[in-house]
Formats: C-alpha cells, sequence, structure tokens
C-alpha cells in the first residue's frame, strides 16, 4: 500500500496529539505498524489514517487517493476499510454472529442470507464456531476480540486498521490474536497496527513509525528501525522495552 502523509496535524485543546507528521510509504509495503509510548498519538494517527478523524492540518493520501475532509466521502471511505478497537466495541445485546452480520447487512448492503453465509464462513476461519450463538458477556476477552477481528475482515477490507488489539487481553488471550493477526498477514491482508508489542512488530510489520509527543521521530524498515535506530529516543525506548 502506498500512503503519504503531509504535515498531518490534530489538535485537542491545547493537545497536539498529532503534531506535523509526515511519510511516504511504498506500495512493496503491506503491514505499517506505529510504535512508541503511551500518548505518543499512535492512536490518532491510525485514526487519520482510516477516516475516523478529519486532521485540523495537512493530508492523507492511500494508494494515490487523497482522503477526503468531507463527511459524505468518508463514509465511503470507511466502508472499504476494516477497524479494530481496544475495547472490542461489540454490540453486548446481539450475538457473535449477528454481530458479524449487522455491518453487512446495515452498511455494505449484503442480503441477510448473504451476510450469514460470510459470517460463518469467517467465524469458522476464526475457530468460534461453537461460540457463534453467544453474546460478548459470554465469552472470554480473547473470544470477544477474534469476533471483532472477524466482523472487521468480513467484508474483505481494502486497508484493516489495528488500535492496540491485545491492550485489554492477558498473555495468553494475547498470544491467541497476535497468532490470528499474523495468519492475516502471511495471507497478504494489508494492516496499518499501532502496538505496544515490539517482538510482534518486529516480526510481522514491513515499515514501522515511532511516535513520541504527536511527532514522528524515527521512520524505516522494520529490521532496520529495531537493529540500529539512528535516534536516541528510540535507541531508549527500545532498550526499556525490549529487555525482559
Amino acid at each position: 500500500m502506498s500512503i503519504k502523509v503531509e504535515n498531518l496535524t490534530r489538535v485537542y485543546g491545547t493537545t497536539r496529539a498529532v503534531d506535523g507528521v509526515s511519510m511516504s510509504l511504498s506500495d512493496e509495503v503491506q503491514v505499517l505498524a506505529l510504535i512508541g509510548p503511551s500518548g505518543s498519538g499512535k492512536s490518532t494517527l491510525l485514526r487519520l489514517l482510516g477516516g475516523l478523524e478529519v486532521p485540523d492540518k495537512g493530508s492523507v493520501s492511500i494508494d494515490g487517493e487523497a482522503v477526503s475532509k468531507s463527511e459524505s466521502e468518508l463514509r465511503s471511505y470507511r466502508r472499504k476499510n476494516g477497524f479494530l478497537f481496544q475495547s472490542f466495541n461489540l454490540f453486548p445485546h446481539l450475538t457473535a454472529m449477528e454481530n458479524v452480520v449487522l455491518p453487512l447487512t446495515a452498511v455494505h448492503g449484503w442480503t441477510g442470507d448473504e451476510a450469514r453465509a460470510r459470517a460463518l464462513d469467517v467465524i469458522r476461519r476464526f475457530n468460534l464456531e461453537h461460540h457463534s450463538e453467544k453474546k460478548p458477556g459470554q465469552l472470554s476477552g480473547g473470544q470477544q476480540q477474534r469476533i471483532a477481528l472477524a466482523r472487521a475482515m468480513a467484508h474483505d477490507p481494502k486497508l484493516l486498521l489495528l488500535d492496540e488489539p491485545t491492550s485489554a487481553l492477558d498473555p495468553e488471550m494475547k498470544a491467541e490474536v497476535l497468532d490470528l493477526v499474523e495468519e492475516l498477514c502471511q495471507a497478504g491482508q494489508r494492516i496499518v497496527l499501532s502496538t505496544h508489542e515490539m517482538g510482534f512488530a518486529r516480526q510481522s510489520a514491513d515499515y514501522v513509525v515511532f511516535l513520541a509527543e504527536g511527532r514522528a521521530v524515527e521512520s524505516g524498515k522494520a529490521d532496520q528501525l529495531f537493529e540500529n535506530p539512528k535516534t536516541a529516543e528510540v535507541k531508549s525506548f527500545l532498550a526499556r522495552v525490549m529487555k525482559w
């Protein structure tokens, strides 16, 4: 996927959540990881790339097409993508199956039969067919996140955006979800994710952007950034988070 970001800025009150970020990625990049300390702007940048937020300044282009700031055009752009959030965002009154079916019918215009067949297919792919008629409150955290990921994937998104997909999970559940995301990477799904999982970012991402205080401090191919960081901020961060 080619991504071009120029002077991207998003301000909340006095906080510059994203502060003049610019970057350019070639078509060869399939998986982009956004890393950095908490509060560095990863989630906000992810939402700007996905069209969930509108920048105060600057621009985003994906595959040579500018991401519009018009709400009607943004709705069309969002439909092409899939989103997975930290807090799952499942509808608590619907079953796992219904959570996957609803966006297909209400947002993407599929018929009920088409949507249910596709939902069953992705739920089986994620090894959750025995839980399809359970409501979110009856599922473990890892199962809820896998259902949320199945929902994000069901319409074959052009771009999958994952906002710290393992942040609310215990180590065993975290491993389940990371294994599933790794399978998607291997299958060719184009992904942008924000993550605190440095081992996963190093192994699975093609390209990494390190953010701090809303700024893109350093970026590059994953193996180069992790093995030979150029800035003191990145060296210090990696020394802290990868020593255990």
